[in-house]
């Protein structure tokens, strides 16, 4: 086993320009002291830009237009291709980027509580945002790089190495188990929600609400829908507004993410430019209704298609309140609490339609309202980021149905993703096998 350098690829860590205040030690190991550089880290583009947009390529609600034999990653992911990253000279995709953001967050955890000009309660607020902002990404990377969670077989599935150290000379762990990779990051959750505070000082920093919902999100990815709920509930605590989309022209009218009061937790991309201008997909275009605005507001009609909008500002990839609401509504359709269910829907649906295209929806059986549900949350969160998320667990449970990649030209089906197949799974970077020949692959 190589040491943790390889498992960032050999990447340069915590370089970027809002790190230049740190020192170099004496042996090489790069250390802040005090709580204005751990806030400098919180602060980086390293530690808000954390959404790998690879991630919005392989969902069903994009279309894109790649020649066959294309291999960029952007393809590769388009296409299910297993090896996503086959190239072994460069950082490796989400990987790279994923394990530079563990490495600083390492650095927060394991020094903060020595930071200087500093008192108890700040050093231990800094440590819950390491704590959080560690295992946000680590749950994204497993999204891509390990099964769905089935509990049957989730102890023995490969999950990820869950690096804590930040001494270059030691060496990576193992691959955890697909179980103890998520038993730790909602350990690391469960342990931040009391040291963080109610507000931050902005929507990228971290609060117990902004944790609790990252914690709703992980145990529905788990189909552990008590938790889900309850935690969903307490993020919903916060104070926030859902915005009426009959009040607004455009996309770019539409508030900032870093003040829109529907944003509970901000996280950026590490592209910018998405999901400005990509392509609706056929399947996605035919869920909207007419009179609903966030068809209107937040796509563009172009020559070759539907495509998303540009807003003012980072698009948010983080938590928001939206989420939450479609989360209590799922659990509750689950439960067979129709009304509740349809509640939480018709709440959303009510700001998010023309005001005399208005109907609330209703259903009749289990089935019928989770349907709904799902349904609604593809609408309200299509481009948010949790699509290949929901995918997962959704096929696990059976509720994928084969999707289709179709040359827009010829009409020729160019590769099929089967429920069920391997191809959920993206195999572990080429770059990073290379340097870690005994790692546990896919």
């Amino acid at each position: 086993m190589k040491n943790i350098w390889m498992i960032i690829a050999l990447m340069t860590i915590g370089g970027s320009a809002c790190n230049k205040f740190l020192e170099v030690k004496p042996k090489g190991v790069v250390i802040p002291e005090k709580l204005s550089d751990f806030e400098g880290l919180l602060n980086s583009r390293t530690m808000i830009f954390t959404f790998p947009s690879t991630l919005l390529y392989c969902t069903d609600d994009y279309f894109g237009e790649y020649n066959e034999q294309e291999r960029n990653l952007q393809a590769n992911a388009y296409y299910w291709r297993r090896d996503i990253d086959p190239n072994e000279q460069i950082s490796p995709a989400i990987w790279g980027d994923g394990y530079k953001i563990v490495y600083d967050a390492n650095i927060i955890i394991n020094n903060v509580m020595k930071a200087t000009e500093s008192n108890e309660q700040q050093r231990r607020q800094i440590l819950a945002e390491g704590l959080a902002a560690r295992a946000e990404i680590y749950f994204t990377m497993l999204t891509a790089f390990a099964k769905a969670y089935n509990p049957a077989t989730a102890s023995d599935d490969p999950g990820l190495p869950l690096v804590t150290a930040t001494n270059v000379t030691e060496k990576i762990p193992r691959r955890s188990s697909v179980q103890a990779t998520l038993d730790s990051l909602v350990r690391d959750l469960q342990l931040a929600i009391p040291m963080l505070p109610e507000q931050n000082i902005n929507r990228y920093r971290c609060t117990k609400y902004a944790a609790s919902g990252m914690l709703s999100r992980i145990y529905l990815y788990m189909g552990n829908y008590a938790e889900a709920d309850r935690f969903a509930d307490s993020a919903l605590q916060a104070r926030h507004e859902l915005l009426d989309y009959n009040n607004y022209e455009s996309a770019l009218s539409l508030p900032q993410a870093d003040i829109n009061p529907e944003v509970l937790w901000q996280r950026s991309s590490d592209d910018y430019k998405v999901p400005g201008e990509m392509l609706y997909s056929d399947t996605l275009k035919t869920l909207f209704h007419e009179g609903d605005l966030r068809y209107r507001l937040l796509t563009i009609e172009l020559p070759e298609g539907i495509v998303r909008a540009g807003t003012s500002g980072f698009a948010n990839f983080g938590i928001t309140f939206p989420e939450l609401y479609l989360t209590r509504a799922e659990v509750a359709a689950r439960k067979g609490n129709i009304p509740v269910a349809m509640d939480f829907v018709n709440l959303l649906r009510k700001a998010r339609f023309e005001t005399d295209r208005y109907a609330p929806l209703a259903a009749v059986t289990e089935e019928e309202a989770l349907d709904i549900v799902l349904a609604e949350r593809r609408r309200e969160m299509a481009f948010s980021g949790q699509r290949w998320m929901d995918m997962k667990r959704l096929d696990r449970e059976g509720k994928m149905p084969a999707i289709k990649r179709v040359s827009r030209e010829t009409g020729a089906v160019i590769t099929i993703l089967e429920p069920n197949s391997s191809h959920y799974t993206f195999q572990i970077p080429a770059r990073v096998k290379k340097f870690n020949p005994d790692m546990a692959i896919n």
